[in-house]
């Protein structure tokens, strides 16, 4: 069984993805001054985007080696 924690942090870490998502879609101008076209946009999205699931995939990988181990 999943503990209650790590549940928590799964939920609190999509909801950081989601807010950082967001925040990507609404700027208009980035950090350098480059105004962000819809183009742009969607590849700081998928840069996001990949990152976010290389992440989850590392951590349901560590979740599954733990709990084999432990049984």
């Amino acid at each position: 069984m999943v503990s209650k924690g790590w549940i928590t942090f799964q939920i609190v870490q999509f909801v950081f993805f989601l807010c950082v998502s967001v925040f990507l879609f609404t700027r208009t101008i980035d950090g350098h001054g480059t105004v962000q076209t819809l183009e742009v946009k969607l590849i700081s999205f998928a840069v996001w985007g990949i990152f976010y699931l290389g992440t989850l995939a590392t951590e349901w990988l560590a979740y599954f080696v733990v709990r084999r181990f432990k049984h």
